[in-house]
């Protein structure tokens, strides 16, 4: 069995994962971090390692294990950070690639086949609102099947199977412990000091908003509104009727998701009973970045009397041009006989 206490920097990389949970008053949005890592190895070998890390679900930052490199994607949190700091956390990450494959040896340490390949998991949360912690959670994975978990509320580590006992003892020593508070106070409330102090350089948008209906042949309409292409992320959308007319009807909401260019996306939709025509309602958008709520109607679905006047238009447009083709072929031709007659 391998003496982990008293390997060398064996938990410093651990240290780092739970730092993400520590309390600070950083700022007064909710915010949440979130990081995931990956490893695949056997006892021996550590094969493969991929991170990602999420500040309000915008990935800022991946590692992996081919390239040895922490890239931040958001160029904003990468200005916010500092290449001094970027660098240093790399260099920390780059040293701790091999704690990994010892995490592996050690929780599968009572296994016959040691050849065998591993994936070992870490998921880690922290909410914030308002200068309060609204949750947080550090949970480990093998293969799988949860290991070990603990909620930063509780503050108390919850062996989820067996073959984390001995795990537990580990993270809840002295040595554990006066790590912890080391990078906790660099590496999370520092970072995150970092971020959120400087995220004004982020550039704020608008939602771009689309309202449409549908009708469907068992006589129910279903109306949707999508406001997308917005940041920050906070935004409340809703339906109204008139001016104070209740609404009635199946609401549903895709949440708010993330956009490829990092911005944010959320459709709302509203399921009418059958006998209501429709007409009157409107969804209305709340975000940081309108002066005030917006209201954008309905558009009112096109009469079948409009529809005739539509295609009868197109029909004498197109009456009009052969026309106007036929006559100038005629005189094109009646031209060059005058012209033939006169040569």
């Amino acid at each position: 069995m391998v003496n982990w206490r008293k390997e060398r920097g064996s938990f410093s990389f651990w240290v780092l994962i739970l730092v993400l949970f520590a309390v600070q008053e950083i700022q007064t949005a909710h915010h949440k971090h979130e990081v995931k890592f990956t490893a695949v190895g056997t006892p021996q070998t550590l094969f493969d390692l991929l991170i990602v890390a999420f500040v309000d679900d915008v990935q800022w930052g991946s590692y992996n294990k081919a390239s040895h490199q922490l890239a931040v994607k958001a160029a904003w949190i990468s200005e916010a950070m500092g290449t001094t700091f970027i660098e240093e956390m790399q260099r920390l990450l780059i040293n701790h690639e091999q704690d990994f494959q010892r995490a592996i040896r050690h929780l599968t340490r009572n296994d016959t086949k040691t050849e065998r390949n591993h994936t070992l998991q870490f998921r880690f949360e922290c909410e914030l609102g308002d200068n309060i912690l609204l949750g947080s959670l550090v949970k480990y994975g093998l293969d799988g099947e949860d290991l070990i978990q603990i909620d930063r509320l509780e503050g108390q580590w919850t062996v989820l199977n067996p073959r984390a006992h001995g795990f537990k003892f580990t993270v809840e020593s002295p040595f554990w412990t006066e790590e912890r508070k080391h990078y906790t106070k660099k590496y999370c409330v520092g970072a995150m000091q970092k971020i959120f102090q400087k995220s004004s350089m982020r550039k704020n948008l608008p939602p771009e908003v689309y309202v449409s209906h549908q009708d469907f042949p068992d006589g129910t309409i279903s109306l949707s509104c999508t406001a997308t292409g917005f940041y920050p992320p906070s935004i409340l959308l809703h339906w109204k009727k008139g001016i104070d007319g209740a609404i009635w009807g199946k609401e549903n909401s895709s949440g708010t998701l993330p956009n490829s260019d990092d911005t944010f996306y959320l459709r709302i939709s509203l399921e009418i009973q059958p006998g209501d025509t429709g007409t009157g309602y409107a969804c209305v958008v709340d975000h940081s970045q309108l002066e005030t709520p917006a209201v954008y109607p309905v558009p009112e679905k096109s009469s079948k009397w409009n529809l005739w006047v539509v295609a009868l238009s197109i029909l004498l447009a197109a009456i009009l041009m052969i026309s106007c083709f036929v006559i100038f072929a005629k005189w094109k031709k009646r031209m060059a006989e005058i012209l033939e007659w006169f040569v």
